[in-house]
């Protein structure tokens, strides 16, 4: 190998010597020697420019602060708590849900809703017992890790069946700007009736905001897309900033709004499925259709990652 480049560098100074006795040759170095003219110093600064940005170091990775990869046989009690009550989300949903309908197997997180009497509290802070025709599940993290901007990422497959309605959302972790909805309410997306078959039906994902002075002045800013293959996992998204809140869904941006209050404090974040409810029973076919169950919200991951 070394003989070889010496060889190879004897040749080229041959060739070399052999250029200088040419008339030529002088005149490419007379050029050479010229100062450059205001056009070429300009190209060069530019090219020097482009070059640097195209060697200089690699942007940094994202910073995965906090993930559950559901990898065990359980729900991690660290992470996550089961929802365990009947409230109905104040939307009139049907279900109750209890820690008995969520599990963990394969890798996912499963929220399974069924059509069987369940009973729990009517608040979610307690209250008298009720009963309901329906049972899900649902998970939060309030009160174990909440986040203030950031990128959150969720790999979930949605259910299919009217009167279904998954969402994966998130709110305050503490009511700074006042009781719902002043501290706001971010949907990082939900759906409700997919797979139905009718003449007004759309299988479509939302993402919104919600924020507002009272109940009836609440104000949700909104967009949805087509969520495209009902069967498969889909990367649901919320890019989270001091200025802006980005929605996207397999990695492409569908909605943006501006940050600012409230979105400026710590949410925690919520994954459930709900039965029936106002949106969910008022839109595709009506009401819920107890055939599409048992149906569950499968999640294969969740990742939030620091603000870059």
């Amino acid at each position: 190998m070394g003989h070889g480049r010496r060889r190879a560098q004897g040749r080229s100074r041959g060739r070399g010597a052999a250029a200088q006795g040419r008339p030529g040759s002088r005149d490419a170095a007379a050029a050479a020697r010229r100062p450059l003219d205001h056009g070429d110093q300009v190209r060069r600064l530019l090219l020097a420019l482009l070059l640097a940005a195209l060697t200089g170091p690699a942007a940094a990775a994202p910073r995965l602060i906090w993930s559950d990869e559901f990898d065990g046989d359980r729900l991690d009690p660290a992470r996550w708590t089961a929802a365990a009550d009947c409230w109905g989300g104040g939307n009139e949903e049907r279900q109750c849900y209890a820690a008995g309908n969520v599990s963990v197997s394969g890798g996912v997180l499963r929220l399974n809703a069924r059509k069987e009497r369940a009973s729990g509290p009517a608040r979610r802070d307690g209250g008298p017992r009720v009963s309901r025709d329906y049972a899900s599940g649902g998970v939060s993290t309030k009160g174990l890790a909440s986040f203030r901007y950031g990128r959150i990422e969720v790999r979930a497959k949605l259910p299919l069946g009217q009167g279904l309605w998954p969402a994966i959302w998130m709110l305050p972790e503490h009511d700074n700007y006042g009781p719902y909805p002043l501290s706001g309410e971010i949907d990082i997306a939900e759906a409700v009736n997919l797979g139905v078959r009718c003449r007004s039906c759309r299988d479509r994902v939302r993402g919104a905001a919600h924020h507002g002075p009272t109940l009836q002045a609440n104000r949700s800013d909104s967009a949805d897309t087509a969520l495209g293959d009902l069967t498969a996992f889909h990367v649901f998204a919320l890019e989270w900033t001091p200025k802006r809140l980005t929605w996207l869904l397999d990695g492409k941006p569908y909605f943006t709004r501006p940050g600012g209050r409230p979105f400026d404090e710590r949410f925690h974040l919520i994954l459930n499925l709900a039965v029936g409810g106002r949106w969910a029973e008022t839109t595709g076919r009506r009401g819920v259709d107890d055939a599409a169950l048992p149906e569950s919200l499968l999640v294969d991951w969740v990742r939030v990652y620091a603000e870059n």
